[in-house]
């Protein structure tokens, strides 16, 4: 019996730490957004609009890309809108037009669990598009288009720069978002035909 009890103390012991174990909750690091701030960029291009102070704009410089194509770069959120401009010659050109922004942003279906589409319509410029946004596991979450329907058409695609997981960006893409709102509501065109 003497040699049973130490054993059976020790046995005790053991067994009840086990029992008052407590996991402790994931952690997600504190996001810091800045306060919104926004400033009219125009490069003298055939359209304008207003970006936050905490962007930067870069001509794109790939090899197919045309003049008045720029890369709106959040650097502190490891973000970016590619934006590409066109001229619309005709009716015919922006169908086209808005038929490959509708597949482009159709491509990622195969990943995005739902595409919701909204037509827009902005009532200051009269300007007119519309927007994309997957959710799921989507390279782009956001896709859109702005048109005056007469010349001129603007494309855009949000990504963030790096692979990262939905649930984890959600709050810099909705925080985001509202920059890419007012992106689209603050376009004009800089021709004086519209």
């Amino acid at each position: 019996m003497q040699k049973i009890f130490p054993w059976l103390c020790w046995m005790l012991v053991v067994v009840s730490g086990c029992t008052s174990y407590t996991p402790k909750p994931h952690g997600y690091p504190k996001i810091q957004f800045p306060e919104k701030e926004y400033k009219a960029f125009d490069n003298g291009c055939m359209y304008r609009f207003d970006i936050p102070a905490y962007a930067m704009v870069e001509a794109d410089t790939h090899e197919n890309a045309d003049q008045c194509w720029y890369n709106i770069k959040f650097p502190t959120f490891n973000a970016t809108i590619y934006l590409s401009y066109k001229e619309v010659e005709n009716n015919e050109h922006l169908n086209a037009l808005a038929e490959d922004a509708y597949k482009l942003a159709m491509k990622n279906n195969i990943k995005a669990d739902v595409i919701d589409e909204e037509e827009i319509l902005i009532p200051e410029t009269g300007n007119k598009g519309m927007i994309y946004e997957l959710y799921g596991p989507s390279a782009t979450p956001y896709n859109f288009y702005i048109t005056d329907e007469k010349s001129h058409y603007v494309r855009g695609s949000f990504y963030f720069d790096k692979h990262t997981k939905t649930d984890s960006v959600a709050p810099i893409f909705e925080f985001l978002k509202e920059d890419i709102v007012r992106l689209m509501k603050s376009i004009e065109w800089a021709s004086s035909d519209v």
